[in-house]
C-alpha cells in the first residue's frame, strides 16, 4: 500500500517544478492574441477606407448640388482644398511630434515620467520637427514639390468632376487611375506587367467606356423623375476633369514612389527618429509593436511615414494657397483694390462653409491620412476589394439620395470595373 501511494505521488514533484522556470513561459508566448490584434487593425483600416471612398464622393456631390438660399454663393473648391491641406499638415505634425516624444523616453513605449523640463513637451517636439524640416530636409521637400502640386491640382479637379457627374459615375470612372498609374510606372521604372494585369486594364477601360456611354441617358432619367428639364451640369466638363485627375494621380503616384525609393539626402532627427536605449536582456520582446515587414517609408534609416506626410503637406499647402489667391472673388478684388482688398475678400471665402462642407473637408483631410494606416496594416488585394465595395455603396446610395436610375448598361460597366480592380489587385507583380 505504501508503494502504491508513493507511485501515485511521484508525478507531483515534477508538476510543481514547472513554475520554477518562468523563462520557458516567456520564450513561447501564445500568439493568437497578437494575430487577433493585427487582424482587427487591418479590418478597421479597410472598413474606414471603404466608407471614406464611398462617402467622400456622395458628400461632395451633395455639397455641390444641394439647394441654397437665394443669393447665397457656392464655396470655392480651392478654398476647400486649402483647408483640407491645413488639417493634414496639423495632424501630420502632431503625430510626428508624438513619435519623437515617445522615442525620446527611456523605454520608447510612451511610459515613464513626463513633464520634466520644457523640452519633453509635445509642442517642443513639434517645433523641433519644423526646425528639422526647414534646416535639413529642403532637398526632400523639393523632390516632393512635383507630386504636391499634382495632388493639389487633382483635388481641385475632383470637385469640378463631382459638380458635373453623379457619385456612381465619378466613382467608377475614377478607377482609370489604375491605368495611368501602371503606364507611368512602366515609363518611370521600366516595369513589365503580367498578362493578367494587362487584361484587367483592358476590362477597366471597357467598363469605364460603357459607363460613360450610359451616363447621359441615366442623367436624363434622373431629371425626368425629379421633374426638371435641365440641371445645368456639363458632363463633358466633368469627364474631362476626372480624366485629368486620373493622369495627375498616376504621375504623382509614380513620382512619389520614386522619391520613396531614392536614398534620403540627409537624415535628420525628425525623419529618422532617435532610438531608445536597448531594453534589458531579461525583457521579453514585443513583436506586436511593429509589423514584421514594414513599408519602405518606415524602414530603418528612412523617414517615417508621418515625416513623409509632413514633407508632402507643406508644399501642397503652398500650392493650394496659390489656388486660393487665384479664386475669382480674390482675383477680382486684387485687380480693383490691390492686396488689401484681396485680403478682405479672402476672409469671406469661408462664409459659405456650412456643416456639410466642413464634413467634406474633414473627410478629404482624414482620407489622405488614412493611407498611412492602410499601407501599414493592409495590402493591395484587400485595398482593391475595399475600392470595389465602395463603388457598390456609391451606386446604392446615389439611387437612394439622388433618384439615380442605373440601367443594365451602367451595371455591366460597373461590374467590369469592379472585376478589373479585383484582378489587378490579386496579381502581385
Amino acid at each position: 500500500m505504501r508503494q502504491r501511494l508513493q507511485a501515485r505521488a511521484a508525478p507531483v514533484p515534477f508538476s510543481t517544478n514547472v513554475p520554477q522556470h518562468p523563462t520557458q513561459a516567456v520564450e513561447s508566448p501564445p500568439s493568437p492574441p497578437v494575430d487577433r490584434n493585427r487582424l482587427s487593425k487591418r479590418t478597421i483600416a479597410l472598413v474606414l477606407l471603404c466608407l471614406q471612398n464611398a462617402s467622400v464622393s456622395l458628400l461632395t456631390r451633395l455639397s455641390r448640388t444641394s439647394t441654397r438660399p437665394p443669393g447665397a454663393p457656392l464655396y470655392e473648391p480651392a478654398v476647400a482644398v486649402f483647408t483640407a491641406e491645413c488639417i493634414k499638415c496639423a495632424v501630420s505634425l502632431s503625430m510626428l511630434a508624438r513619435q519623437r516624444q515617445r522615442a525620446a523616453l527611456p523605454n520608447g513605449k510612451g511610459e515613464g515620467k513626463r513633464g520634466r523640463g520644457p523640452k519633453s513637451g509635445l509642442v517642443a517636439h513639434a517645433l523641433g520637427a519644423v526646425h528639422d524640416l526647414v534646416a535639413h530636409q529642403k532637398a526632400e521637400m523639393l523632390k516632393l514639390a512635383v507630386p504636391a502640386a499634382l495632388y493639389a491640382l487633382q483635388n481641385t479637379l475632383l470637385y469640378t468632376a463631382l459638380s458635373n457627374l453623379d457619385a456612381a459615375t465619378y466613382q467608377t470612372t475614377y478607377q482609370l487611375k489604375l491605368l495611368t498609374t501602371a503606364l507611368f510606372s512602366i515609363l518611370f521604372f521600366r516595369r513589365s506587367l503580367s498578362r493578367l494585369r494587362w487584361a484587367a486594364l483592358v476590362l477597366l477601360t471597357a467598363g469605364v467606356a460603357i459607363v460613360q456611354l450610359e451616363s447621359t441617358d441615366m442623367a436624363a432619367g434622373t431629371a425626368r423623375l425629379a421633374g426638371t428639364a435641365d440641371d445645368g451640369q456639363d458632363r463633358r466638363k466633368g469627364f474631362a476633369a476626372i480624366l485629368a485627375a486620373c493622369v495627375s494621380s498616376g504621375l504623382a503616384g509614380a513620382w512619389f514612389e520614386w522619391v520613396l525609393k531614392s536614398p534620403a539626402a540627409s537624415p535628420s532627427p525628425s525623419s529618422a527618429l532617435p532610438r531608445p536605449p536597448p531594453p534589458p536582456r531579461d525583457a521579453p520582446s514585443s513583436p506586436d509593436k511593429a509589423p514584421p515587414s514594414p513599408p519602405l517609408a518606415l524602414r530603418a534609416n528612412s523617414p517615417t511615414l508621418w515625416a513623409r506626410n509632413l514633407q508632402l503637406s507643406v508644399p501642397s499647402l503652398c500650392f493650394s494657397l496659390v489656388g486660393v489667391a487665384l479664386c475669382a472673388p480674390v482675383s477680382r478684388a486684387w485687380a480693383k483694390g490691390g492686396l488689401g482688398a484681396a485680403a478682405t475678400a479672402a476672409q469671406g471665402l469661408w462664409a459659405p462653409f456650412d456643416a456639410l462642407v466642413w464634413g467634406v473637408v474633414l473627410n478629404q483631410a482624414l482620407g489622405g491620412l488614412l493611407v498611412a494606416m492602410v499601407v501599414r496594416f493592409a495590402d493591395s488585394v484587400a485595398k482593391g476589394f475595399a475600392t470595389s465595395i465602395a463603388i457598390v455603396l456609391s451606386t446604392l446610395a446615389s439611387a437612394a439620395l439622388f433618384s439615380l436610375v442605373p440601367g443594365p448598361q451602367f451595371l455591366l460597366g460597373a461590374g467590369l470595373v469592379i472585376a478589373s480592380t479585383v484582378l489587378y489587385s490579386l496579381d502581385k507583380d
